[in-house]
């Protein structure tokens, strides 16, 4: 079983917003990439997806079709865990208690979709190895912050960079 890393991969404005205010993603997909801006050689080594109930909402917006990651295991962290959904379990175990028992239990990495107050949580707890981030050539000027106010300071090392398209793609590490 391979025992994989705890990633952060996601899409920021320029001025470090993941989303509008209102939640809405619109101005991301108006950036052109390149093909998929190495998005499925990436979620090949997912295991399990972890996200709040916001992100999840907006992905089910965003995917009509169909859930995109209904093949691995996805926890959305929420107060009201009592909920149902096909392909996911609502949750409101701590995430660093989530996260470990994840570790031990599953085969891959653990994909730390978002928003930014799970972010931050899980920076408290130092549970993230590797961030991937897409930078859009976009000012929002107001939004939900990649890095909300209160977040861990933490120091990161980068580990590569490469144009896609209009992204700049950025990958750092704890």
């Amino acid at each position: 079983m391979h025992h994989g890393k705890r990633l952060l991969y996601i899409a920021t404005s320029l001025d470090g917003k993941i989303a509008r205010t209102n939640d809405q993603l619109d101005w991301l997909f108006a950036v052109e990439g390149e093909g998929d801006n190495g998005y499925a050689d990436f979620f090949k080594t997912v295991g399990a997806v972890i996200m709040g109930r916001k992100t999840y909402e907006e992905v089910l917006v965003l995917e009509p079709d169909g859930y995109p990651y209904d093949k691995i295991p996805n926890y959305i962290l929420t107060r009201s865990p009592d909920r149902e959904a096909e392909y996911v379990t609502f949750t409101d175990e701590p995430i660093e208690q989530l996260i470990e028992r994840l570790k031990r239990d599953i085969d891959g990495d653990i994909w730390l979709v978002g928003g930014g107050e799970i972010i931050k949580e899980a920076m408290a707890h130092d549970l993230i190895d590797n961030y991937e981030i897409a930078i859009a050539p976009v000012v929002l000027g107001e939004g939900i912050p990649l890095f909300p106010e209160g977040t861990k300071e933490t120091k990161l090392r980068l580990t590569s960079q490469r144009a896609s398209g209009q992204f700049v793609m950025v990958t750092y590490e704890r």
